[in-house]
């Protein structure tokens, strides 16, 4: 069908890129964070757990050898829960703001700093249950799902391989002491979140890739959209039509402006006028100032005379002079010796005028 998805054959353009991203339309991928909090976190007990299990063992200590008074009030249950709750905050303090820190950093990753306000913006038809529903039935709601479903069963088998392989030890946990039994526990523990974890952020790299393949593919364009998209960036052809002839109208009147400091104009005797301008201590070749054919050539003409400029009838080298050099120009070296006779032919005839 004509505009359907299977004529979406192009690449999104770079416009089209920055007005999905000023709406909040980034690739994403949900794993992520997740994947690195998790990493970050078991990172963070590698080097600071037996110092948070020793605090917590002392704070357990203080509060269960805690001498409760005669009168005891609610005022005495307030101050006590208040201290603990206190210094177990300042213990897994770190923690949370370790994983607070790597959610922001990794939302920030994926987005490259994005806030976009339109997306923050409130959005009534986002209230619509039909629209939820509509998500979670979709083809892409159905991914999420097997994806999740995936991520389930791969977890239990990691979870499972690390367990199964220490079932020697279980038998004898109910002999140990606590401190035994808390190491074991932790240990065990932290293997299976660390292998977990290194699944995870592998799994996380994969699925933003293909979520950045699916964002950039629901971004194609048909051909159509593309051309259309040139033609509103290039503008309306009428308004690049009135620039083309203001710019011009700039050149030309800065040309005129020009004219009075050349030193030669070459004309054909009618159709072309190209006025020359060359100074021998700073510059390498001469430099066209000003070029005109018909009307404007007239006008160059007529402003040489005024300003007594030199005008010399040289047919092949005006022509070749309007053909090959722009306005600000060099000539070029192949047309070195033709101008190099007319200028000297100016310079002994001024010498002689001013004797």
């Amino acid at each position: 069908m004509a505009g359907g998805n299977d004529d979406r054959t192009e690449r999104p353009t770079y416009r089209k890129l920055r007005k999905a991203r000023e709406k909040g339309q980034v690739a994403r991928s949900k794993e992520v964070p997740s994947a690195i909090v998790l990493l970050g976190i078991l990172l963070v007990l590698y080097y600071t757990g037996q110092k948070i299990l020793g605090e917590l063992q002392r704070v357990m200590r203080e509060f269960l050898t805690l001498r409760i008074p005669a009168d005891f009030s609610a005022t005495f249950i307030s101050g006590i829960s208040g201290s603990v709750g206190y210094q177990v905050a300042i213990m897994i303090g770190p923690l949370l703001l370790t994983a607070f820190a790597l959610a922001m950093g990794a939302n920030l990753a994926q987005t490259r700093g994005l806030l976009s306000w339109e997306a923050l913006g409130f959005h009534i038809e986002k209230l619509n249950p039909s629209n939820g529903l509509g998500k979670i039935f979709s083809k892409n709601g159905l991914m999420e799902l097997l994806k999740s479903f995936a991520i389930l069963v791969i977890v239990s088998v990691i979870s499972y391989q690390v367990v199964s392989r220490h079932a020697a030890l279980y038998p004898h946990l109910v002999i140990m002491d606590t401190r035994q039994l808390i190491h074991w526990t932790g240990s065990i523990s932290y293997e299976v979140f660390l292998r977990v974890a290194v699944f995870l952020v592998i799994m996380a790299i994969g699925d933003y890739m293909f979520q950045r393949h699916r964002f950039l593919e629901s971004l194609k364009m048909t051909k159509q959209e593309v051309k259309d998209e040139f033609k509103d960036m290039e503008g309306d052809p009428q308004v690049k039509g009135r620039i083309r002839r203001i710019q011009r109208q700039m050149v030309r009147k800065r040309m005129m402006t020009d004219v009075p400091k050349a030193d030669v104009v070459i004309t054909n005797p009618t159709h072309y006028a190209v006025a020359l301008l060359y100074k021998m201590e700073s510059m390498e070749a001469p430099q066209v100032v000003a070029k005109g054919v018909g009307y404007l050539a007239l006008k160059i003409k007529e402003l040489a005379q005024k300003h007594d400029i030199p005008l010399v009838e040289n047919m092949p080298l005006a022509q070749a002079l309007y053909k090959t050099v722009e306005v600000g120009e060099h000539i070029p070296a192949s047309l070195y010796k033709a101008v190099a006779e007319i200028l000297a032919y100016i310079y002994k005839a001024r010498n002689a005028w001013n004797r």
